[in-house]
């Protein structure tokens, strides 16, 4: 991996201080510096909930957690599953930037009734590098940008939601300006993510698995056992990927 010139520490905050307790609420724990040597132990793997504000909460919570015990120099990854545009079922999209409703690679964030602005790019090289352990291993895979929405039904245009105001045609065209535009994959997290630890200036990317292609239709008919090898994908190339870099 390039040498990346980055911060003794991420959290920007003043507000967070080494000598008081830092009640991380969603993960269930309370920092300080009293309990770190049992926080350490009992900590594992966390998981998001669907969508962006789940996404923003868990890394809000484990960025903390991870400056408090001095692990400075974390890469983060997220993956997933994904719908595809204009990629077969099976195919890992490792993303370049996070799009918003917009097609632009742009998280729109309102805080104290202010809309505030943040770039949702992804690091290139950590990408071009999860790209070969993919090769090395014949997996199918491509670099795009990817999708992110505040809904499963109507903001990603299917047709059989609650509500649906729109025709298969206005559909396809919006799928169609999508892949155009360069995206790979649809999905409800990843502009977050990748806004996130941009503003902290973490080296991230996003891995998820696609299930079908949008562009042929929307239900999914692959069988369970080849839908669970789809999504055994992204994990395994990551091992991969971590193992070469730390052995």
């Amino acid at each position: 991996m390039a040498q990346l010139d980055l911060p003794t520490r991420h959290v920007q905050n003043a507000n967070i201080t080494p000598e008081a307790t830092d009640v991380l609420h969603h993960l269930g724990l309370s920092y300080s510096e009293a309990n770190r040597a049992e926080i350490a132990s009992i900590f594992g793997n966390v998981k998001h909930g669907m969508g962006m504000p789940s996404t923003s909460i868990l890394v809000h919570e484990v960025t903390k957690l991870l400056e408090h015990d001095g692990a400075y120099n974390a890469v983060y990854f997220r993956m997933g599953t994904s719908g595809g545009v204009g990629v077969d079922g099976g195919t890992v999209v490792i993303s370049s930037e996070g799009l918003n409703h917009e097609l632009k690679p742009i998280h729109y964030i309102p805080i104290l009734v202010q809309m505030h602005e943040r770039p949702s790019t992804l690091d290139p090289v950590i990408a071009q590098e999860i790209a070969a352990t993919f090769a090395s291993l014949g997996l199918p895979h491509t670099i795009g940008k990817t999708l992110s929405c505040d809904d499963f039904y109507e903001e990603q245009g299917r047709l059989d939601g609650a509500i649906c105001e729109y025709t298969n045609a206005d559909k396809m065209a919006y799928l169609q300006k999508a892949y155009d535009a360069g995206t790979r994959n649809i999905e409800m997290e990843s502009h977050l993510f990748a806004a996130f630890c941009h503003k902290l200036h973490i080296p991230a990317d996003v891995v998820c698995v696609t299930l079908l292609n949008r562009l042929d239709g929307d239900k999914i008919t692959q069988p369970h056992d080849v839908l669970e090898s789809y999504d055994l994908r992204p994990m395994s190339v990551l091992l991969e990927y971590i193992k070469a870099k730390t052995t």
